[in-house]
């Protein structure tokens, strides 16, 4: 059994809006920007033969892509449990 099948329908409500909360904000869509764009700028700023600290910032950049999904993951979960649950 998965931890959405165990949890309280009001859980995972609760966990899929703090999410859309999350994901809806000005100022952590502002900081998650920021982030990006400075890992893009560093990126093209490294010397052609700094492959290694290129694919180091380019796992920092996928690293903001998945942790971002993790949001998109909750509230999924929300309507996955609906669905479970026959709503």
């Amino acid at each position: 059994m998965s931890d959405l099948e165990t949890m309280e329908l009001n859980e995972v409500q609760a966990k899929a809006d703090q999410a859309q909360a999350m994901m809806n904000s000005q100022v952590f869509n502002e900081a998650f920007q920021m982030m990006n764009q400075g890992i893009v700028d560093q990126i093209l700023q490294t010397p052609a033969e700094a492959d290694q600290e290129r694919e180091r910032l380019y796992s920092m950049f996928k690293a903001g892509q998945m942790f971002v999904q993790q949001f998109a993951q909750l509230i999924n979960n929300l309507e996955l449990r609906k669905q479970q649950d026959g709503e």
